[in-house]
């Protein structure tokens, strides 16, 4: 059992069996579910928070708009304060999502939709219909298959009515029938009392930075290239020297040679 602490130290206790995992459990997670005050509503709240780690409160609005709430203990229901709920102090350990039951003709208060600060996940199922109301519920906690034949027999409902989708139901425990012919799905449209009210953002993954390119240098390589310039732009050096061999070297010291002057030159005999 999980305990949970309200005013004045008193211990909110949430059951939890040993019933194997589903395909989503949250048995690891704690859950508030927040129920309408009337008997059948806070049955199936009772059933869930005896299987799984949930802090199960009950809310009731009065004819003057005030809003009382009580949470189970595990043996009781004890007072809630609103003041106490807005600020997260009735529990010990917080939640990590929320689940709210609204009632089809009643709008859920939402003053009392559990704040950001203390609950990022709140989802809400619109109907308290037993029939879509445990569908929707098994989903949302992954049922096994004992929870979901548990909760067919205890409220009296075909199994594949409340579990049209055969969720954590293996081959075996079908029956032959099953497998040669197809039910209708009477729950396909239970999705329409499926409401998300908040929920985190899924993660952003951002492609890998480009590099940054120095556009004017760039465009100054491509008209430059293939140019060969007689300095180096970059660093303003001097071409380097020549060096001459020791054959070179004499013949570049000796004078230039004149061309003919046919007025100095000396006559050549014929």
């Amino acid at each position: 059992m999980i305990g949970l602490s309200f005013p004045f130290r008193r211990a909110v206790l949430v059951a939890c069996c040993c019933a194997s995992l589903g395909f989503a459990s949250r048995k690891d997670e704690v859950t508030l579910v927040m129920v309408p005050r009337d008997e059948e509503t806070i049955k199936v709240g009772l059933d869930v928070a005896s299987r799984y780690p949930v802090l199960l409160i009950s809310y009731k609005v009065g004819a003057n708009g005030i809003i009382s709430l009580h949470g189970w203990t595990g043996s009781q229901w004890v007072n809630i304060p609103k003041a106490d709920f807005d600020s997260g102090n009735f529990f010990r350990t917080g939640p990590n999502s929320a689940l709210l039951v609204e009632q089809a003709d009643k709008p859920f208060p939402q003053g009392i939709v559990p704040p950001a600060a203390w609950c990022e996940e709140v989802y809400k199922i619109a109907t308290t219909e037993t029939r879509p109301l445990i569908h929707l519920a098994g989903q949302y906690f992954g049922f096994s298959f004992k929870d979901w034949e548990w909760f067919a027999k205890r409220y009296n409902q075909e199994l594949d009515a409340i579990n049209p989708e055969g969720l954590n139901v293996a081959w075996y425990h079908k029956r032959l029938d099953d497998h040669l012919r197809q039910r209708k799905s009477v729950g396909a449209g239970d999705l329409q009392y499926w409401v998300a009210l908040r929920y985190p953002e899924p993660a952003v993954v951002l492609p890998p930075a480009l590099p940054v390119t120095n556009a004017p240098a760039a465009q100054a390589e491509q008209t430059t290239q293939g140019v060969e310039p007689a300095v180096d732009p970059f660093t303003n050096a001097v071409p380097e020297a020549v060096v001459l061999g020791a054959a070179d070297a004499e013949a570049a010291s000796k004078p230039a040679e004149q061309p003919n002057d046919p007025e100095t030159s000396a006559p050549t005999n014929p």
